[in-house]
């Protein structure tokens, strides 16, 4: 008989990392969205985002969950740039043409990790947040709840962002229909170049946070791939809300494998669940269109 008290930690420690999965790929909703955009490369940058917070951490000793200070401005420049050397070349590409030249990108991000932070698997040697509080027989790791509170804040700063201001407004019709909004008047390449600044720049986020918990590899980004394309096409561009509580699905799905099967079933379990959901909601379960 399965503990209540098993079960509700399962499922705490399902929504903490669900949240923190969410954040790491709003940013790909975003490109997808906005832009257009099939990246494959996505993982890749949430690999060489916790590869930059772990060099940030031991070259000047900044706690992980800090480095994004740094990591967020770094992160966004380089959307810039990658947009500019890029992106914009392959927006009006087929998705055959997106697809090979972003996994061109993710090959050389993967070797540039390899080259500079070899093979061998990185971790901070510690953390401010490398405790839990207890309430009862619960656990909540600080570590994940810092994490989780990060995403919604961030979740609630961009949600705001989308629906109050022109900017967002105007990402929005560009999602929506690119030829329309253009005749509005908006300024599509710049507001295309804003969308991947941004997507990349919460990647920051996202690295500094999974960083307290796990180590990173120049694999990561397979892993973060799959998973974060999984959680866009499950919320099938359903908005903010949508993506949040995508991810907290796989998030969910994740922790009740390792609890009650085995944590190295977790992915099955997950892409399982994907294309069940899938099957039954092409669209994904809150898309628009």
């Amino acid at each position: 008989m399965l503990s209540p008290t098993l079960l509700l930690q399962n499922l705490i420690f399902g929504v903490l990392l669900g949240s923190i999965y969410a954040l790491a790929a709003i940013g790909l909703s975003l490109i997808f969205g906005v832009v257009n955009l099939t990246n494959f490369a996505h993982g890749d940058f949430i690999m060489l985002a916790m590869y930059i917070s772990y060099f940030l951490g031991v070259s000047l000793k900044l706690d992980p969950i800090l480095t994004p200070i740094i990591g967020f401005p770094v992160f966004f420049l380089l959307g810039i740039a990658v947009y500019l050397a890029i992106f914009h070349k392959i927006i009006r590409a087929p998705p055959l043409s997106q697809i090979a030249v972003t996994v061109g990108l993710l090959v050389l991000l993967r070797n540039f990790a390899l080259a500079v932070w070899h093979a061998e698997p990185k971790s901070i040697p510690r953390t401010l947040l490398g405790y839990s509080y207890r309430l009862g027989s619960i656990l909540i790791p600080a570590d994940r709840l810092t994490g989780m509170l990060i995403s919604i804040a961030t979740f609630l700063i961009l949600h705001l962002f989308l629906t109050k201001t022109k900017t967002g407004i105007a990402m929005r019709a560009l999602a929506d229909n690119l030829d329309s909004a253009a005749l509005m008047g908006v300024n599509v390449r710049n507001l295309n170049m804003l969308t991947c600044a941004l997507g990349i720049g919460i990647v920051a986020l996202a690295g500094g946070i999974l960083l307290t918990f796990q180590p990173v590899n120049p694999m990561t980004g397979l892993i973060y791939g799959l998973l974060t394309w999984s959680i866009v096409a499950m919320a099938g561009l359903g908005g903010v809300s949508g993506i949040l509580l995508s991810g907290i699905i796989f998030g969910l799905a994740d922790a009740f494998t390792a609890a009650f099967w085995d944590p190295r079933a977790r992915e099955i379990t997950i892409y399982i669940l994907f294309i069940l959901l899938l099957w039954f909601r092409p669209k994904g379960l809150f898309g628009r269109r």
